[in-house]
């Protein structure tokens, strides 16, 4: 009888608590060994062994349980691997989001005989990725799901995956797949939640901005990575799915004109959904993300821009942070310096069970340093408070001060939900970006103040716009005049899915709107130091 050769280059992982056993190669990076298993678990620090957010435990023979990242463990012998629920990357059914379509569109769907197709709308953000089925006849969002972009494997920010592309070509069919299987995940779990067959879909939109979409289409992102910032298409596309690595999904997929190397498909999208040509003067559409981006109305024309405020707003990056999903601290109040934090959580819909708490995601950082510059907890350059007697506010050798909002008994990882100052600084530079943007963009285009913010993004949808003032992240204003309007980039997204005039109508905008670069502006830099600092309470 023959004998069976054995592969010495293989090890073998049995995964708990799933009981699957997988074969990797010896010496590989055991996060990078899972994701080719399609297990993608969370890499907020994009794999630098910082976040913690990808935590493991290792088995050994004895039981006893080694808790690792696992993004810094290599593969040398064949493991037992146990992989912790908060660890992994799942799609998570959040029901109907925040989209809101204006009344003349709903209007117009409700008067044309639509064939009854259904289809998927897509904002593939930098840090996170919302996937909406539509009924395309009606122009109804069935379902939808949020998950992180796993393509913070290669970095939290664009300069970084542009980056990892210039240092390794493969990487660009990384993070492609990256992006495609994620898509493919969530789409397969909408369909399954509404008991669609995956062959009843008929088309696909997808918006993001231009360094997402080259590498969603799998073009190669280094021209926007370098002045003069350029991307290498700008026009709208069509894409059969199969060209670019679906498996499960056959469709046409249209994704939208890009305007400039930093603005693209996203802002059109959201312009399109807020009908910013027909806006009143003095109009700003803010839709927040990794990047700020910015839509302003002034007379008849229109200016935009771009500026990095950073994951940190996303919940990426932050030492607790996590997405806007079940379990995460959304809101926060303070009564004075010297009371305990009060909090809300978020909790699966339709769910009676109010879960422990796991982190805290973008909305749930503003609105506590919000708070606690309102009480003085956090001083006006950013430094907690010297005042004594704060008893959430602790100090220890390792980490300097912190804010405790749950002590790891509360909590369901077993772990300290808290606010750090690196946390802070993080937010300052983020804040700090967005309201010299549009100090620079309200210059540029002549007007000495606003008349109308209206707030997008599925981040920006949750968001008070007196915590925004309170730190210092847009302009002080009357409150009525700032609209919280949920993902405008998804709404528009889906507006170009049940209706071709509307993509037509995305090929006009983008040739209409006047650019500002900010990129290596002096008067950004200038202006960008000067609004660190949060305003007195």
């Amino acid at each position: 009888m023959e004998k069976q050769l054995v592969n010495s280059n293989q090890c073998t992982i049995q995964l708990l608590p799933i009981s699957r056993a997988i074969s990797v190669e010896k010496g590989g990076n055991l996060l990078n060994a899972l994701y080719e298993q399609n297990i993608i678990l969370r890499t907020d620090c994009g794999g630098r062994g910082i976040c913690g957010k990808c935590r493991i435990y290792i088995v050994n023979q004895d039981g006893q349980h080694e808790e690792c990242n696992s993004c810094t463990v290599t593969v040398e012998k064949d493991m037992t691997v146990e992989i912790p629920l908060g660890s992994m990357l799942s799609p998570e059914v959040i029901g109907k989001a925040p989209v809101q379509l204006p009344e003349q569109f709903i209007r117009m769907m409700q008067e044309c005989n639509h064939s009854a197709d259904f289809g998927l709308a897509v904002d593939l953000g930098t840090t996170t990725i919302a996937i909406y089925l539509v009924n395309t006849s009606s122009a109804e969002i069935l379902s939808s799901s949020s998950l992180k972009n796993p393509q913070a494997l290669f970095g939290d920010d664009v300069m970084s995956r542009i980056y990892n592309v210039s240092e390794d070509e493969a990487n660009l069919r990384h993070l492609q797949t990256l992006a495609v299987k994620t898509i493919e995940l969530g789409a397969m779990a909408l369909l399954k939640a509404c008991q669609i067959p995956h062959t009843g879909l008929r088309s696909m939109v997808v918006v993001g901005n231009p360094t997402m979409i080259h590498l969603f289409l799998g073009v190669d992102p280094q021209p926007l990575g370098v002045t003069p910032y350029q991307p290498v298409f700008t026009q709208s596309r069509v894409t059969a799915s199969q060209q670019i690595g679906f498996e499960q999904l056959q469709l046409n997929i249209f994704t939208l004109p890009q305007i400039s190397g930093f603005i693209g498909g996203d802002l059109l999208s959201a312009a399109l959904a807020a009908d910013i040509e027909h806006a009143p003067h003095g109009t700003l559409l803010i839709d927040i993300g990794t990047n700020g981006e910015l839509i302003l109305k002034a007379g008849s024309g229109l200016y935009a821009t771009s500026c990095a405020t950073g994951p940190a707003f996303e919940g990426a990056t932050l030492s607790c942070g996590m997405q806007a999903v079940s379990g995460a601290i959304d809101d926060v109040i303070i009564e004075n310096a010297l009371c305990p934090p009060r909090c809300t959580v978020l909790s699966r819909n339709g769910s009676t069970n109010k879960p422990k708490p796991s982190g805290i995601c973008g909305s749930g950082v503003v609105s506590c340093l919000a708070e606690m510059v309102r009480t003085g907890i956090v001083e006006s350059s950013g430094a907690f408070t010297q005042q004594k007697g704060i008893t959430h506010l602790l100090k220890d050798r390792s980490r300097g001060h912190r804010f405790q909002i749950f002590n790891k008994e509360e909590s369901d990882t077993g772990q300290e939900i808290s606010l750090c100052q690196k946390d802070i600084r993080a937010i300052q530079l983020g804040k700090g970006a967005l309201i010299t943007g549009i100090e620079i963009l309200l210059r540029r285009a002549g007007l000495e103040q606003l008349e109308r913010i209206i707030l997008a993004g599925a981040f920006g949808s949750h968001l008070k716009p007196e915590d925004l003032m309170a730190i210092g992240m847009i302009p002080q204003m009357d409150r009525s005049k700032v609209t919280v309007a949920g993902n405008l980039a998804g709404a528009g997204a889906v507006m170009a899915l049940c209706d071709e005039n509307s993509r037509s109508k995305a090929d006009e905008l983008a040739n209409s709107v006047v650019t500002i670069d900010l990129a290596g502006d002096p008067e950004f830099q200038r202006h960008f130091i000067k609004r660190l600092s949060f305003p007195p309470p």
